[in-house]
Parts: C-alpha cells; sequence; structure tokens
C-alpha cells in the first residue's frame, strides 16, 4: 500500500432505507410533520379568523345599509317625539283654552309637512284642540286605552286614522298635571307611506325588505304589504324578543323558509326599531370552493415542505453517510480505505468526517503495520533468548559429561550425571519454547508431548522396558505459566523416569495427563502416574526433584497432591488456574 486511498463508485441505493423501520427518512418525516403542524394549524385558523372577519364585515355591512336606509324614518320619528314633548309640556306651564290651544297645534303642524294630524285628546278620549279645529270623539280607537293607561311615550300604527282616515303612524305622549295626573295625550300622527317613500330613493339590494316595529312587535311601515311581508320575518324571535337589545345581527330561517341575514336599528330606543330582513348572498365565506382550498393549501404546503425536505436529507445527508459506512465496514473487514466521488459534493462537514475516517484509517493501518513489525521483532527476540539458553544448558551439560567421563570416583560421576540430566531437561524446556508459533500463547499440550518424549528417549537406559501412555488435551496458557509448568513437568518425569519400577508384566509404566478440570473449566490438572516397588515413595519424598517441582508449584500457584496406589501406581497431581494474558507476560519466570 502507497498510502494513497483507491478510488471506487459505490451504488446509490438510498431509497432502500425506506424500507426499514429505523431509517432516518421516516423519523425526519414524521418530525417535519410535527414540526410543520402547528404552522398548518396557524394557517387554518387564521384563514378561518379571516373568514369570521370577513363574515362580521360583512354582516356590519349590512346593519350599516339599514340603518343608513331607515335615517329618514329615525329623523321623523325623533322630530315628532320631540313635538309631542314640547307640546306637553306647554299644555301643562299654559293651560290654554280650547281656541288657544287650537292655534298652537296648528302652528306646529304647519311647520312639519308630515303631520297629517296634532291634536289634544283628554282623559274622556275626545278632542277640541287639534290641527284640524274640529271636536273629535276618539273612544274606542285601537290602542288609546292602552295609551292612556301606560303613561309615557308609545308608537302604534293604524290602517285608517280616525281624522285623515289614512294610514299613520300614531306617537301620544301623556301630559300630566303639576300633582301628577294625568290629563290626556298630545297625539301626532305621520302618513306611513310618505315614511316609506323617503327610503325608496336609496338603492336597496336585491331581496332586501325594510320594516319598522314598536315595543310590542307591530309592524309600523314595511317595503310590502302585510301578507307578503310575513314571509321575510323570523320565524322562531318574535319581533318584541327584539326589543332593549340595540343593533343587533342574527341569521335565521324566515316564516317562508328560507334563511335570511337580519339585522336590528333602534330608531327610538325601546320604542321603535326598524328590521332588515336580507337575502344570505353567496359571499366568499360560503363558496365550497374557497372553504376546501383553505384546507388544500396547508396540504400542499406540507407536501411539498415535506418532499423538498426528503428529496435534500437523502441527496445531501443519507447518501454520503451510507457511503461513509461502506467506506468504514469494507476497513473494518479489510482494512481496505475507499475514496468515492460521490463524498466531493458532499457538505462541509460530512466530508470533513470522510476525510478525517480517511486520515485515521491510513493513520490505523500505518500503526498496525508497525505493531506487527514489533510484535514480530518481539516473537524474534524472544525466542532468540530461548534458542541461546537452550544452547547455553546443551553446552553446560556437555562440559559436564566430560567432567563425568573424567571424574575419579562413582559417586562424582553420579552427581554429574544428575546434573547433565536436569540441564537437558531444561534445555528441551527452552527448545520447545523456542519452536512454539505463538509466543504469548502457549499449547502446552504440544510442547509436553514434545519434550516429555524426548526425556523418554534420553531415560530409557538398560532398565526394564518403559511403556509411557499420554492422555493430553488441548490447553493453551501464557508463558509466565506454560514455563514453570514445563520444568515441573520434565522434573516429575525425570523423578518418574527414576523411579518406576517395573510392573507383574515386567514393564515400567507412565502415564501422563493433562486436560481442563471437569470441576471447573477455568481449572487445568496435570497428573503423572509410575509404577513402583516397595519403599519408594519413602525414598522420593526426600529428593530434590520434589523440592524443585515444589518450587515450580509455587510459581503456578496450584495445589499439588501425590500417593501411592494399593495397585502398585504413584501418582502426582497438580491442580492451578488459567491466567489471562496480559500485555508484559512476555517471557516464563524460569
Amino acid at each position: 500500500m502507497d498510502g494513497r486511498p483507491e478510488r471506487a463508485v459505490i451504488p446509490d441505493d438510498g431509497w432502500q432505507s425506506l424500507r426499514r423501520r429505523n431509517a432516518l427518512l421516516p423519523r425526519v418525516a414524521l418530525l417535519l410533520t410535527l414540526a410543520l403542524l402547528p404552522l398548518g394549524i396557524i394557517a387554518v385558523a387564521q384563514t378561518q379568523r379571516a373568514v369570521d372577519t370577513t363574515r362580521k364585515t360583512y354582516r356590519a355591512s349590512l346593519s350599516a345599509q339599514t340603518a343608513r336606509l331607515v335615517q329618514p324614518e329615525r329623523e321623523a320619528i325623533q322630530n315628532a317625539q320631540g313635538i309631542t314633548q314640547g307640546l306637553a309640556d306647554a299644555l301643562v306651564v299654559l293651560q290654554p283654552t280650547d281656541e288657544v290651544c287650537t292655534d298652537l297645534m296648528r302652528y306646529s303642524a304647519s311647520r312639519n309637512d308630515q303631520v297629517v294630524f296634532l291634536g289634544f285628546i283628554d282623559s274622556e278620549e275626545k278632542s277640541q284642540c287639534n290641527n284640524y279645529g274640529k271636536a273629535y270623539d276618539f273612544s274606542g280607537v285601537d290602542n288609546l286605552s292602552e295609551a292612556m293607561a301606560r303613561g309615557s311615550l308609545s308608537i302604534s300604527y293604524n290602517p285608517r286614522g280616525g281624522a285623515s282616515n289614512q294610514p299613520v303612524v300614531i306617537l301620544r305622549q301623556p301630559v300630566f298635571s303639576e300633582l301628577g295626573v294625568l290629563k290626556g295625550l298630545v297625539t301626532l300622527s305621520v302618513l306611513s307611506d310618505n315614511l316609506v317613500a323617503q327610503r325608496r330613493g336609496d338603492r336597496v339590494a336585491d331581496g332586501a325588505v325594510i320594516a319598522t316595529f314598536n315595543n310590542v312587535g307591530e309592524i309600523l311601515t314595511s317595503d310590502l304589504p302585510p301578507d307578503e311581508l310575513a314571509g321575510f320575518l323570523p320565524s322562531e324571535t318574535p319581533l318584541e324578543d327584539l326589543v332593549g337589545g340595540g343593533k343587533q345581527l342574527f341569521t335565521e330561517a324566515s316564516r317562508a323558509g328560507p334563511q335570511r341575514e337580519f339585522t336590528v336599528v333602534p330608531l327610538l330606543e325601546g320604542k321603535a326599531y326598524a328590521l332588515g330582513s336580507w337575502e344570505p348572498a353567496r359571499p366568499l365565506i360560503r363558496d365550497r370552493a374557497f372553504a376546501t382550498l383553505t384546507l388544500l393549501f396547508p396540504l400542499l404546503m406540507w407536501l411539498i415542505s415535506l418532499v423538498v425536505a426528503l428529496v435534500a436529507i437523502r441527496l445531501q445527508v443519507i447518501r454520503p453517510i451510507r457511503i461513509l459506512g461502506r467506506q468504514m465496514r469494507d476497513f473494518a473487514e479489510g482494512r481496505r480505505v475507499f475514496h468515492s466521488e460521490a463524498l466531493d459534493s458532499a457538505p462541509s462537514e460530512l466530508r470533513e468526517i470522510g476525510e478525517t475516517f480517511a486520515s485515521m484509517a491510513q493513520k490505523v493501518i500505518r500503526d498496525e503495520a508497525d505493531l506487527e513489525n514489533t510484535v514480530h521483532e518481539r516473537d524474534v527476540l524472544i525466542k532468540e533468548v530461548h534458542h541461546r539458553v537452550k544452547n547455553n544448558l546443551q553446552l553446560m551439560s556437555s562440559i559436564l559429561s566430560m567432567q563425568a567421563r573424567t571424574a575419579p570416583t562413582a559417586d562424582t560421576r553420579s552427581a554429574l550425571r544428575k546434573v547433565q540430566d536436569r540441564l537437558a531437561s531444561l534445555a528441551a524446556v527452552h527448545r520447545g519454547l523456542y519452536e512454539t508459533p505463538q509466543v504469548s500463547q502457549v499449547r502446552v499440550d504440544v510442547l509436553l508431548d514434545d519434550l516429555l518424549k524426548q526425556l523418554a528417549t534420553l531415560g530409557g537406559g538398560d532398565a526394564a522396558p518403559l511403556d509411557v501412555a499420554f492422555d493430553l488435551k488441548p490447553v493453551t496458557l501464557v508463558p509466565d505459566q506454560a514455563g514453570p509448568l514445563a520444568m515441573l513437568a520434565a522434573e516429575g518425569f525425570t523423578n518418574a523416569l527414576k523411579y518406576a519400577g517395573a510392573g507383574p508384566d515386567g514393564k515400567r509404566r507412565i502415564r501422563v495427563r493433562i486436560c481442563p478440570s471437569e470441576a471447573d473449566s477455568d481449572m487445568v490438572l496435570f497428573e503423572i502416574s509410575n509404577t513402583v516397588t516397595g519403599g519408594v515413595r519413602a525414598e522420593t519424598e526426600q529428593g530434590l526433584g520434589l523440592k524443585l517441582i515444589q518450587a515450580f508449584c509455587a510459581q503456578l500457584d496450584c495445589r499439588m497432591t501425590s500417593n501411592e496406589e494399593e495397585d502398585g501406581w504413584y501418582t502426582m497431581q497438580v491442580v492451578f488456574k488459567v491466567q489471562e494474558f496480559e500485555p508484559g507476560q512476555h517471557t516464563p519466570r524460569v
């Protein structure tokens, strides 16, 4: 590898992530929907508010039109009310004769062209004072007795006035003496047709009907005859229920059936009102297509925003991230570093991540190469140490062999031979460690098989035939345990060779076994058994070999037991716990 990343085109299959339950796009779509939902609600609410405002404005315009159309009637009734109130006060103060009273009525009537009758009706319902200068008896006239009893201004309609014989609107103002006794009524009549004619000059919307009514719901004036007017009045709300509410707007079914917009405008508060009955035109607020568009517009805004956001996220985020993920998987699986041209157009943040990963990957590859070189050099050095120790031990064994041949006494030769055998065993251990492929983890079953077979070959001698049985299960140890265990096995096997006795068949037998403990898989069982003759056990317990074995057991931190069985076998058993490999454990403590 020259340090430059390879270039590869990675297939674009980003849309496949939509099928995954936890894919980014569905999550973004959900979050974006939640983010846009308040905006959609606000848009619908504002549209609805605009519709409500339009409706209120529309209805307010109806109320304003009604007030404008009945303005002449309002002024006429208010003027008439002022005339009757002034004359009532004047009659109380002046207490004129009938002649003077008649002149006063004539003068007041002449100043208002709309007045057709103006006079004083006494408590006996007779009039000697009026603008006609005639005597009238109004006994039995509709609403006159009620007006006397009411004791306040009243307004009513009479289709045939008692003096004018025409349809009139009558205002009756009570006259009280200084002691509060009712003396009569100042009565003023206005032609109803004249009142209606004044508003007919204004343009009225098609289908609109204007009518006036008093405080008991009696119609005073109308654009239509009474029989036609009934179909344009509210079907559920009596007119008298509209008294005292000021300006009003409401929608209700008419007596003819269809819904209509109704407006109420006071002419004289508490006494007379104007009712506008308007045909419900189809304004903006009643248009079904507009209502549909009002709901579709937020949905269209959400859909467009969602598509734009998802496409942008896919192109700018998901696709580069998937490419980075594939590069990381390729690097993890095979330490390959590819460069994709798709990252060149990615956002700067993701491009920086890609560059950082590529730099890190190159550094990891270099560091791993350096580490492999270091480990290889370490293994070579360790194996070289074991090799040289083995050579030195073999050299020492050769020197001792030369000295043994020239030793003057048999005891000296025997002692040198024992030392030579132990040096040979140590040399065999280091040779096994030297030939182990992996220094940090040692297959002790392989090591012991090779080591003990060599010792068995060297220890055959001229004694009885030797039969060695190996039962070596795969066991891997760290060097700190493999070394002492090999030394212990070599010393134990040497002792077994030395003290093994011939069995009934005339053969010396040795059994070697190593395996994980059945009671605990973290424990290892090592066992050497040999046939013995009587008295050997006591001798071996005092030998140097046993002391060395105990020293190696201390290094292994193990538990050792030995016993002589009844069938002529002597067994030494060692149980110890397997240590986990830790950095720095490179060479056994020998």
